[in-house]
C-alpha cells in the first residue's frame, strides 16, 4: 500500500436524531483523513437509517435540515460498519489507531460507539484509538488561560455556529452550519488556525 494514503488525523462529525446516544441514533457520517501536514487524503460519506427502536426527535430534522424519506434511504446500521471497517483498514492499516479530532468529539464517539452497539460489531470501536483533539476544548482552554491571567476570554462562546463561537472568532471561511462536512471543514480549518493560535 502507498504510505501517501496513511492518514495521521481522523476528522468526523455526525448528525442524529436527538442528543441522547442511549435512545436517539446516527444519520450521516462526514469523516475525513488527514496526514501529519493535515491535507485530507480520504473522505467517507454516509447517510445512515437507524433501527426501528431508534427515537427521532423533530427538533433535530429542523436543526439539520434531515427528512424522514432521507433517513428511511439510509444505510443500515450494518452496511454502514462494512463500509466504515473498509474506509479505516486503507487508511489506517495493520493495527495503526488515528488521532481523533472532533467539534466536541466526546459525543460523536458515544454516538459512533451506540452505532457499533447495535450492529453488534464492537471490534470497531477498538479501532478508533484513544488519542483526541477537540476543537471545542482548545477553546476552553484558552478561556481558562485568559481567566487565570485575568485577561478578556478570546471566545465568548466556544461553539462552531453561535455568535462570537469559534467560527467568527477565528473568521472560518469552509463552514457551512449544521451540515456534517460543513462542521469537518470547519473542524479543520479551526484545528489548523489553532495550531498557530497565541493565547
Amino acid at each position: 500500500m502507498s504510505d501517501n494514503k496513511i492518514g495521521t488525523y481522523l476528522v468526523i462529525d455526525l448528525e442524529m436524531t436527538g442528543l441522547n446516544p442511549f435512545q436517539n441514533g446516527v444519520i450521516e457520517v462526514w469523516a475525513i483523513v488527514m496526514n501529519d501536514a493535515c491535507e485530507i487524503i480520504g473522505e467517507f460519506f454516509m447517510d445512515l437509517c437507524p433501527p426501528d427502536n431508534i427515537i427521532i426527535d423533530p427538533s433535530s430534522l429542523v436543526y439539520n435540515g434531515f427528512t424522514l424519506d432521507r433517513i428511511a434511504a439510509g444505510k443500515s446500521y450494518e452496511e454502514f460498519c462494512d463500509f466504515w471497517e473498509a474506509f479505516m483498514e486503507t487508511h489506517f492499516p495493520n493495527g495503526k489507531k488515528p488521532v481523533m479530532v472532533g467539534q466536541f468529539i466526546a459525543a460523536d464517539l458515544a454516538f459512533l460507539g451506540s452505532v457499533f452497539h447495535h450492529a453488534r460489531i464492537h471490534k470497531l470501536y477498538e479501532k478508533l484509538g484513544n488519542d483526541i483533539i477537540d476543537t471545542k476544548s482548545i477553546a476552553n482552554q484558552a478561556n481558562a488561560i485568559a481567566r487565570y491571567n485575568k485577561a478578556s476570554l478570546p471566545f465568548k462562546s466556544t461553539s462552531l455556529s453561535k455568535p462570537h463561537g469559534i467560527s467568527e472568532t477565528l473568521h472560518l471561511s469552509e463552514y457551512t452550519a449544521h451540515t456534517a462536512k460543513g462542521d469537518i471543514m470547519a473542524t479543520r480549518e479551526a484545528l489548523m488556525k489553532f495550531l498557530k493560535f497565541k493565547i
